[in-house]
């Protein structure tokens, strides 16, 4: 089996779970789709109510219109008419005008809490799947309040700084993203090496394996080449399907950057993974 066929297989997993690496025992998936059909049973309801209370708004609104052409009308009158019919539109167009501020106030506070009802089904549902996925969603509520530059040199500042102050995911996310907007960028390998070391460090093997085999097929001669196929091979370690694998990459390694660092490692973790000669008697 090749390299690139590898990364493949563990990277179809990473991104049919839309690269969370969470995996849901079967009961405690009946449980999560149990509390989300709740949860959208309650979501849906406050949407009626919402579209309800829109249409009561529209209809407040034409009613004031009504009233207005009314009182146009009444304008071209003469006489007592005039004065009584001015004092009778007034009243109902007072009345009108704050039965549609009611509205209005009410509608405002449905939006609301439809907002924060959807916010907590997507919490609930990210704390049923697991810490990975909430971290993932709390990362994705950080970015949104990030204001991201523009330019490739400030992004990858800003991706550093996050890794520097801890928040890794958010970090992650932004590497991640710098790779994918400036892929030929001559950084690009590094913001995929800084990716995959992250990923690392929180156990997402299968992401891990995503962003340094990115490095493996787009940027084969950068200097991370070699640190992206040690990287690898330890990924695959910690995945039982590829453990197999994982001897091959490291000795693809080892010929093709025999002086680097990443080589020099890969032939202790060679001798590790050897079969140990039985003891003689």
């Amino acid at each position: 089996m090749s390299l690139r066929t590898s990364i493949l297989r563990a990277a179809a997993p990473a991104l049919a779970l839309l690269l969370t690496a969470c995996w849901v025992p079967l009961e405690r998936g009946r449980q999560m789709e149990a509390r989300l059909d709740r949860l959208e049973a309650d979501s849906a309801e406050q949407q009626r109510v919402v579209a309800d209370r829109v249409a009561a708004v529209d209809r407040k609104i034409v009613e004031v219109q009504q009233k207005i052409d009314e009182l146009n009308r009444a304008a071209r009158r003469s006489g007592a008419d005039l004065g009584v019919s001015l004092q009778r539109l007034q009243d109902e167009f007072t009345r009108v005008k704050g039965d549609l501020e009611v509205e209005q106030h009410r509608l405002g506070q449905l939006e609301k809490s439809v907002g924060a009802l959807s916010d907590r089904t997507d919490k609930r549902f990210a704390a049923l799947r697991g810490r990975g996925a909430l971290d993932e969603l709390e990362a994705k509520e950080r970015i949104d309040t990030l204001e991201r530059p523009d330019d490739k040199v400030s992004f990858l500042a800003l991706a550093q700084k996050e890794e520097a102050t801890g928040d890794k995911s958010v970090a992650r996310t932004l590497y991640d993203e710098y790779v994918r907007r400036w892929p030929a960028d001559a950084m690009a390998p590094e913001a995929a090496f800084h990716s995959a070391e992250l990923s690392m460090e929180q156990k997402r093997w299968r992401e891990a394996l995503v962003s340094y085999g990115w490095i493996y097929e787009k940027a084969p001669r950068s200097e991370r080449a070699p640190d992206a196929m040690l990287g690898i091979a330890r990924a695959m370690l910690e995945v039982d399907e590829l453990k197999k694998d994982a001897p091959g990459v490291l000795k693809e390694l080892v010929a093709k950057f025999p002086r680097s660092d990443a080589a020099a490692q890969a032939r202790k973790l060679q001798a590790d993974l050897a079969p140990k000669k039985p003891r003689r008697k």
